[in-house]
């Protein structure tokens, strides 16, 4: 049985539109999101909403440059989405990578495995290449 609509297209709605107070309210206070390419975990709502301002704070969007959602799905207990963010790097960001140059487009596949308990997120993993963010080239390997 999936998690009931109206949590999922809460979810979305205020992942969509940069909701930092919609998306703080869907995390519980022991909630752990952990961004896998990087090692950061952030613990509890308030670290949780410096993420979200940190992450709005380093990058605009506009009607063509945005995120798009490819998957989304869930059990019970279980979120997971997978989705595109496309932005444009602003001046001022506080990443823990070093970003390129402010106005550089980026495209970066996103996945965000989530845990559900009691209605709120308890458990957010979120991977991505951080090679790509950089602009660093993969090696190939034959």
């Amino acid at each position: 049985m999936p998690l009931p609509e109206s949590f999922i297209k809460k979810f979305s709605e205020v992942f969509l539109s940069d909701d930092v107070d919609g998306m703080v309210d869907l995390v519980d206070k022991e909630c752990d999101w952990v961004l896998m390419a990087t090692g950061e975990t952030f613990h509890g709502p308030e670290q949780i909403r410096k993420l979200a301002e940190r992450s709005i704070a380093a990058r605009q969007h506009t009607k063509d440059v945005h995120m798009d959602f490819k998957n989304l799905f869930s059990t019970e207990d279980q979120m997971v989405l997978e989705y595109v963010h496309r932005g444009i790097i602003t001046e001022s960001n506080d990443i823990s990578v070093k970003l390129p140059t402010a106005g550089t487009e980026f495209v970066l596949p996103i996945c965000l495995v989530c845990h559900v308990k009691n209605g709120k997120f308890d458990k957010i993993h979120e991977y991505f290449d951080v090679g790509t963010l950089t602009g660093a080239k993969p090696k190939m390997y034959s």
